[in-house]
């Protein structure tokens, strides 16, 4: 069936449903006011946003609204006479109902209402798939929030998974480089592909997004090596404008996503209105980003091997003094910024809408580097008659990001620092009226910084559609079509003499257009079975369609000041790419006398990635809750006197992995030319036509436990996730007429625990103190590969990182030191430097190096052997101090940039060397050592002082004479220290970005800067 017609079959299809059921329209029912207040139940003191809804039984509605400063509310209604339930709710306090009758009086006053403080909160509504919302205490399998207003105070956090660090026990979230515009990777329960995409499925307000990591242009590892951009599109999102989100980690929980969801789902919710009057809010944010981290550079005033190398005329003055150059505190700065969002929200019965607006500049700690973006987002939900709900959302962003080069680029900024002696003076000439070229890679870091271009612009559409309908107070009906529509283009110029005298100039101007599209038909039942029995039906359909257009321009021999893509030299070319996927799903839960619950769910799911005989996957889900502290006689029996809360859990979960290129099913050619004239001729890579996604099935055990009145809470969860089919690459017999084929051949395992701790502290007047500590373990082995000896790097060209099997995935493999007997290393080069281990080929012995080969072995690893986070939070008298510490525990780190450093010379080694404390070789230009990689792997655990922030919110006499009903003020900041043993900048840097395997390079990467911010938030 094709797209354009299944999509007019379900608006169809949804008109129908929508046409033919009864109802009443919204005037004709009877208009009710519901007022009231909600207080602390500890101090009695008045709460301020908490959200109050009206429900149906367990079916949620558009009918909501927040308390004010005072604790009172207002819902206005207009629904029929009967008895509904009213849902107090607040993060950190839990949930409190309490029952309405609505008949004859329009104006109903509610008692007030107590919330306590809570930890652990069974009650808070989730949402799994696109499935109904479910309380969490229904739910088998772990689904971590985090509320709106903790991402949105983040201080200093560009995206919004830069705002989940350290809020997510089993997530590892990395900030990649300290160059601005986002550049996270994000892992969930470890990584489960090797040559696919590793990173979580996004899902915003029900649309399925784009977040690539692909680069159009190389700027830290080369654009080939896959996932290797410096940015990535949650940048895009606004964090101010998150309500909440949901981390589903599970299998169980995210096997409604289908062959989508093997390496978890991330799913944003974004802020809606709520009735009463008009609330304007503006935000303002003041920042600064700076760094002390410094590489250590060779000041030795002594000519040495690596000066006379990069200058033969210093050959003569070997020994003698010379002057150092140390340009750093060139290069980075102190950088400024501003970021603003201005928001309006409200409602009146039956409607509620928000709009908002941002707008932010902010430089990078690298001179030239900067990040601007500015956006606008609307809501609207209009109830249209007392079953139909219909609502749109919209967001439009721009944004530019100004980069340098960085990494494995000889172009890159750093790269130039450490392949350069000291003894070079980049500073512009003024005699010669240029910058000088450098010695050993030609451009000049001034020149980079003052010349160049290296831009990306993106400008993206998102946005929804939706429909709700209840026809019968047991039946919802939800309808929703999602696209995210975006435009990414990169520009990279070289200009004419930037590498050499003879250098005729280069641009690259590479653009990629992406489209998604998702369309969802939602259908749930709620019947009750008889006497303590309930089952809840979802039956669903969602089809989703992916469509890619990439056209690269580029051009050399530019025109002196030229800056678009023209000169004697062009070159273009285009790709594109399709991917559709159909699918339905089934989920029937059962509730047993309200505190057992059993799911159990079916996807099935087809993808035009798939081959033909594989093209239908089924994907099913079973879980268990038992929520133990409902059961009768808990309380007094010897649970009840250790536990207030207790529930056990269980699920078990099959989710899927799209093939990392769309058409591995077919045939592909590639453009040739016959005597002068275009033509094709097929790829080397021959087709699959069996290929089948990556299976994953995962079960999961864990409960979650409430002390001392819920004031402490425990939640543990181990899991067991086996991934097999892994796409990998075969070759092929040269007779064959190929030369490669992808198959479904490789299988790996992650098994882990996952504990989260939070208490209430103190909780008093004038005092609260609140803790969180998460920790996550986690252990990967490569279970399966093509041939037991396979050893497969990635990416390769010289790097590290290895699948072997038996290990964990990504390994650090390559040359050691040869030892004796006793461990020590033997310095076995010529005249003692050091040389690479070799085993002996020959039994009568090796007199030469042609008789042997390297002895290599598995070095290190860069995944840690667990993840932990401390939060803390204090309110003082009104005063909130938030402190967050987030850790990373024994993963190692190459350290690429002291390898080439030590090689080229610019290291303090290359000081040691001239100045006759070493034998000279033993660290410059040694070919041997710096083949070693044993010597450059390090211990990469860290502890940062990821989040500290101090505020306070004013009472309306000084919110006033800004002409603001309420005013808080907000001093904060993001990775302010840093504990670690790591010599380098930074340990928490990835070269390689966001690549599935390459992890823990630190290759001339800029470190993560601190950053430093002022807020001020007002409400009117």
């Amino acid at each position: 069936m094709r797209p354009s017609r299944l999509r007019r079959w379900l608006g169809a299809t949804l008109l129908v449903l929508c046409g033919a059921l009864p109802g009443r329209a919204a005037a004709q029912e009877p208009a009710y006011t519901i007022t009231g207040s909600v207080l602390d139940a500890d101090s009695r003191d008045p709460l301020a946003n908490v959200n109050v809804e009206l429900r149906t039984g367990a079916q949620a509605s558009n009918i909501r609204t927040v308390t004010d400063q005072a604790g009172r509310f207002t819902l206005r209604a207009r629904v029929a006479a009967g008895t509904y339930t009213l849902q107090f709710a607040q993060i950190g306090r839990g949930t409190v109902t309490r029952q309405v009758a609505l008949g004859s009086a329009g104006a109903v006053t509610v008692e007030p209402v107590l919330l306590s403080g809570a930890v652990l909160q069974l009650d808070e509504v989730v949402v799994t798939g696109t499935g109904a919302p479910v309380e969490r205490r229904q739910v088998g399998n772990t689904v971590a929030s985090v509320t709106g207003e903790e991402v949105a105070q983040a201080p200093g956090a560009q995206t919004v998974d830069q705002a989940l660090q350290g809020k997510i026990a089993g997530a590892q979230i990395s900030e990649n480089s300290g160059q601005p515009g986002g550049g996270v990777s994000i892992r969930l329960r470890g990584t489960s592909t090797i040559t696919g995409n590793a990173e979580p499925l996004i899902v915003i307000d029900g649309v399925l997004v784009e977040n690539n990591s692909d680069a159009l242009i190389g700027l830290g590892a080369n654009a080939t090596r896959g996932n290797a951009a410096l940015t990535n599109r949650l940048s895009d999102i606004d964090p101010a404008d998150i309500e909440r989100v949901e981390v589903i980690k599970g299998a169980a929980a995210a096997a409604l996503y289908g062959s989508r969801a093997n390496n978890g789902v991330i799913q944003i919710f974004t802020r809606r209105g709520t009735q009463g009057r008009p609330q304007v809010n503006f935000r303002t944010e003041l920042q600064a980003v700076n760094t002390n981290r410094r590489l250590d550079l060779n000041q030795v005033p002594i000519v040495g091997t690596a000066d006379t190398v990069a200058n033969r005329a210093l050959g003569p003055r070997l020994g003698q003094p010379i002057e150092r150059f140390d340009i750093q505190d060139d290069i980075y700065r102190t950088g400024l910024g501003t970021s603003n969002q201005l928001s309006l929200s409200g409602g009146s019965e039956g409607t509620s809408y928000y709009l908002s607006g941002n707008w932010s500049d902010e430089e990078g700690v690298v001179q030239s580097t900067d990040y601007g973006r500015m956006g606008g987002r609307g809501r609207v939900t209009q109830r249209v008659s007392n079953w139909l709900e219909v609502g749109a959302t919209a967001s439009y962003m721009r944004s530019r990001t100004n980069l340098v080069p960085e990494g494995e680029q000889t172009q890159g900024i750093l790269t130039s620092i450490i392949f350069t002696p000291t003894s070079f003076n980049p500073a512009f000439n003024e005699t010669t009226g240029q910058y000088p070229y450098n010695p050993i890679l030609g451009a000049n870091v001034f020149d980079i910084l003052n010349n160049w271009i290296v831009r990306t612009d993106v400008t993206r559409f998102l946005g929804s559609v939706q429909a709700t309908a209840n026809p019968l107070p047991s039946l919802t009906i939800s309808y929703l079509a999602g696209l995210d529509d975006g435009r990414q283009e990169d520009t990279y110029l070289q200009p004419r003499g930037a590498l050499s005298a003879a250098f005729t100039g280069e641009i690259q101007n590479p653009i990629r257009q992406v489209r998604k599209f998702n369309s969802d038909l939602t259908a749930t039942h709620e019947a009750g079975l008889g006497t303590g029995l309930g089952l809840s039906s979802t039956l669903g359909v969602r089809y989703s369609e992916d469509r890619v257009n990439t056209v690269r321009a580029a051009a050399s021999e530019l025109a002196p000041g030229q800056r678009t893509v023209v000169g004697a030299v062009q070159v273009a070319s285009q790709s594109r790419t399709e991917l559709n996927i159909f699918g339905t799903f089934l989920q029937e839960r059962l509730s047993i006398a309200d505190r057992l619950f059993l799911t159990a769910g079916v996807n099935v799911e087809a993808s035009s990635a798939f081959g033909a005989d594989e093209r239908w996957q089924m994907y099913p889900r079973v879980s268990g809750s038992w929520v133990v502290h409902d059961q009768p006689g808990f309380e007094s029996g010897p649970l009840g006197g250790v536990f207030s809360t207790l529930r056990a859990r269980l699920a078990y979960g099959e989710t899927g992995a799209q093939p990392f290129g769309p058409y591995l099913n077919q045939v592909t050619y590639v453009n040739q030319n016959y005597g002068g004239r275009p033509g094709l001729r097929p790829n080397t890579q021959a087709p699959n036509p069996d290929i089948a996604p990556e299976r994953q099935r995962e079960w999961e055990t864990g409960f979650d436990a409430g002390l001392l009145n819920d004031r402490l809470s425990v939640e543990f969860t181990y899991y067991d996730k086996f991934t097999n089919r892994l796409i990998l690459n075969v070759l092929l017999a040269p007779t064959s007429g190929f030369g490669s084929q992808f198959r479904n051949i490789g299988s790996v395992s992650n098994r882990g625990v996952e504990v989260s701790l939070n208490s209430l502290n103190v909780q008093r007047e004038g005092f609260e103190w609140s803790s969180r500590l998460l920790f996550a373990r986690n252990r990967s082995r490569v279970v399966e590969l093509n041939q037991e000896s396979d050893t497969l790097f990635f990416p390769g060209g010289g790097y590290p990182n290895a699948v072997i099997e038996g290990q964990p995935l990504g390994v650090f493999y390559g040359a050691v030191y040869p030892r004796d007997a006793q461990g020590n290393i033997i310095l076995s080069g010529p005249n003692g430097v050091p040389r690479r281990a070799r085993a002996c080929l020959r039994p009568a012995g090796c007199p030469t190096n042609a008789d042997s080969s390297l002895v290599l072995k598995v070095l290190g690893d860069p995944n840690p052997d667990f993840t932990a986070s401390f939060l803390n939070t204090f309110n003082v008298r009104g005063v909130e101090i938030g402190v967050l510490f987030d850790g990373r525990f024994g993963n190692d780190v190459i350290n690429f940039t002291r390898r080439s450093s030590d090689f080229f010379g610019s290291s303090p080694n290359a000081g040691v060397e001239a100045s006759g404390d070493t034998i000279v070789g033993t660290f410059v230009r040694n070919a041997e050592r710096n083949g070693l990689l044993e010597e450059y792997v390090e211990d990469g655990s860290f502890v940062k002082l990821r989040e500290i922030a101090l505020g306070y919110r004013f009472g309306q006499r000084v919110a006033r004479t800004f002409g603001a009903g309420e005013l808080g003020v907000r001093l904060a900041a993001r990775n302010l220290y840093t504990w670690t043993n790591y010599s380098g900048m930074d340990p928490e840097v990835n070269m390689f970005s966001a690549h599935t395997v390459a992890r823990g390079v630190d290759f001339a990467t800029t470190p993560i800067p601190r950053t430093f911010v002022l807020s001020l938030d007002f409400n009117f």
